[in-house]
């Protein structure tokens, strides 16, 4: 064996040889070509693309908010003015949405129309509440707290514009206590 024929060593004797390289390569190992994926690498990839989803549910379960892909322009449209009008003129624009045949079949807008109807019954029952507690306390502050407390009564607009908004972004959304117990009743 020539002194060509060995392989040749850098450094002290104690190190690996080198191997010996095609020109080009400058002392790299030639790629390998890939190999196709395995039946158990493929289970691998599709439970990890499987656990993604479930994430992406669970979080969608978690903040009660889900964008409903089938939803068009008109849809949000409507479903957004089924809340805001209830600012203005309450149960108009729902009652329309659920009588009319093309609002009827669609079922964004037929879900937008019932809830923000369970609003306006969660927004009657608290304007009761507020009222009973506005006269409450001004009674007992002498008409003081009274020139505060009549906020109270405008409370419900802020909830009902952003809901108009979710619904206006084509998002389908719970509202706290009122789209469980609509849930619960077979309502929605």
């Amino acid at each position: 064996m020539t002194e060509q024929d060995k392989p040749m060593t850098e450094g002290s004797g104690s190190e690996k040889p080198v191997e010996p390289t095609p020109e080009g390569m400058m002392g790299e190992k030639p790629a390998e070509p890939k190999a196709e994926p395995t039946t158990g690498e493929k289970a691998q990839e599709m439970a990890s693309a499987a656990a993604v989803k479930t994430q992406e549910a669970m979080k969608q379960v978690a903040t009660g908010v889900m964008v409903d892909a089938e939803a068009n322009e008109n849809d949000k449209l409507l479903s957004a003015l089924a809340y805001a009008s209830q600012i203005i003129v309450p149960i108009i624009v729902p009652l329309i949405m659920l009588l009319s045949e093309s609002s009827k079949n669609r079922p964004f807008q037929r879900y937008h129309a019932v809830q923000s109807l369970g609003f306006l019954v969660a927004v009657f029952i608290y304007e009761i509440v507020a009222a009973i507690v506005f006269t409450i306390l001004t009674v007992i502050s002498l008409g003081c707290l009274g020139l505060i407390l009549w906020i109270l009564f405008f409370l419900p607009i802020i909830p009902a514009l952003y809901y108009a908004y979710l619904a206006y972004q084509g998002k389908r959304f719970d509202i706290p206590w009122v789209t469980n117990f609509m849930r619960q009743q077979k309502w929605l």
